[in-house]
């Protein structure tokens, strides 16, 4: 399930998983990734340093990598990366979107 908002950051689900991600030009630049159903710490990849003021199951990513290096990054998540996928082909077909 996609949402979209005016800054044209998205929200692409997949069961407990869901990703914010960005429409930077043609690239998909993925924000964070919250794993609703775990409560680890949240932290920062690929530095993982620890993030205690945000939500326990939170994945940060800084700089925001593309939806490949964010495959290698967190490998064991193809089914939100394969959804998350469909979306980006989706908004980048969406003629509407291209007008923004």
């Amino acid at each position: 399930m996609m949402r979209r908002d005016r800054l044209r950051t998205t929200r692409t689900q997949y069961d407990r998983k869901v990703a914010v991600w960005q429409l930077a030009g043609i690239s998909a630049r993925i924000l964070r990734v919250q794993f609703t159903a775990e409560s680890f710490t949240a932290y920062h990849l690929p530095a993982r340093t620890s993030l205690s003021t945000a939500r326990p199951g939170t994945v940060v990513f800084d700089p925001y990598p593309d939806l490949a290096a964010a495959r290698e990054l967190l490998p064991k998540h193809d089914d939100l990366w394969d959804a998350l996928r469909d979306d980006y082909w989706a908004a980048l077909m969406n003629t509407e979107d291209l007008a923004l």
